[in-house]
């Protein structure tokens, strides 16, 4: 099956001081009819022979993370796009499928397909149980204001590495990376909040997001601030502090303006607008139902964990004690068993990748 749909998307790939990754993914998307977008905003320039592909456009700018993904707008000119970090894989086929639901449902704004975690012990590509609640997510309710709630409810990261309508993308990033904010993961829930503002959304039931457990996730690694931007989210504090502690009610209500001039944005021509008063009670709702949530306290220990060991993360990730080893197509046919699609074609490409970037090292 060719993926004739590729060419209606812009994946935009974002790094810092990880080239090993991003040479490994740039080589992965080289040879597909696909357009990258990579904004590197590391130490030193890549240099690297895949960069002379020609739907592979390479950024160098080192500035902050909001500096670079507020430019992302200038280099898509697609129906389409994708954010993506450049230790991950997405596998053709599920992108094109996504592309496809989207143009045949106009009034969806996002669609994604499951996630599968991967790691290496002992030169054995390993495959791990990730995000199971994206299974059966539709949130199709006509109201943006039901499907922020249902989101909400039962929060999982949808949207953030999902297909997106560029033009809603341009949207979305032009507020949500004009500013960073100090509390942890703030663009994600900012994402995710305007997605469900702009439109309805859906998870196909196919393997489509390989998310690497073996890096420190960019955010996370300590990097000096450059122009008064916070820079990582190893210094942020969890949303329900940040909420309702003093010291930030200027900056929450910084972020609440922000998200209501993206909505006014976003619902232009339509007959009703979000107040402040109304985001912030989604927020409220966001945090009375996620605080004390396994997940956010998860987090907040690997938060501090990284800072501290890097190599603990595999201790905990990969232990015997915590989870059963499976191969990664193991894993996959795992969650074929449970009504995921997974081509393995594709899935072969990903190993290949893996396999070859091993044995250069």
């Amino acid at each position: 099956m060719q993926n004739t749909l590729l060419d209606k998307i812009t994946i935009v790939i974002f790094s810092y001081n990880r080239h090993k990754c991003l040479k490994r993914t740039i080589r992965y998307w080289s040879d597909l009819d696909v357009k990258i977008v990579v904004i590197d905003g590391s130490d030193i320039k890549l240099e690297n022979q895949y960069l002379n592909t020609k739907n592979i456009k390479y950024i160098y700018d080192p500035r902050s993370i909001h500096d670079r993904l507020l430019t992302s707008t200038n280099y898509i000119d697609t129906e389409f796009m994708m954010l993506s970090c450049d230790d991950e894989f997405f596998l053709p086929s599920a992108l094109s499928d996504c592309i496809s639901f989207l143009i045949s449902n106009t009034n969806f704004s996002s669609c994604g397909g499951r996630a599968m975690g991967f790691g290496t012990i002992k030169q054995k590509i390993l495959g791990f149980k990730f995000y199971p609640k994206l299974k059966d997510i539709l949130l199709d309710d006509d109201s943006p204001s039901e499907r922020i709630y249902k989101h909400f409810s039962s929060y999982t990261p949808a949207h953030i590495y999902s297909v997106i309508r560029s033009k809603n993308w341009k949207k979305i990033c032009k507020h949500v990376f004009l500013k960073d904010y100090s509390f942890f993961a703030n663009w994600e829930l900012a994402i995710e909040f305007l997605v469900m503002v702009c439109g309805k959304s859906k998870i196909i039931p196919k393997l489509m997001w390989m998310r690497n457990l073996e890096e420190i996730p960019i955010r996370k690694i300590n990097i000096p601030k450059i122009k008064n931007s916070i820079q990582s989210d190893s210094n942020k504090v969890l949303i329900q502090n940040w909420w309702y502690q003093k010291k930030f009610q200027k900056e929450k209500e910084d972020f609440l303006y922000r998200m209501k001039k993206a909505s006014d944005e976003i619902l232009v021509g339509q007959s009703f607008k979000f107040t402040e008063i109304e985001i912030d009670k989604f927020f409220q709702f966001f945090i009375k139902k996620n605080k004390s949530s396994k997940k956010i306290l998860l987090r907040k220990m690997i938060n501090i964990i990284l800072q501290k060991i890097k190599k603990l993360i595999k201790i905990i990730l990969f232990s015997n004690e915590i989870i059963q080893k499976k191969t990664l197509l193991e894993q996959a046919s795992l969650l074929e068993s449970q009504g995921v699609s997974v081509n393995y074609n594709d899935l072969e490409n990903v190993v290949s990748a893996l396999q070859c970037s091993k044995n250069e090292n």
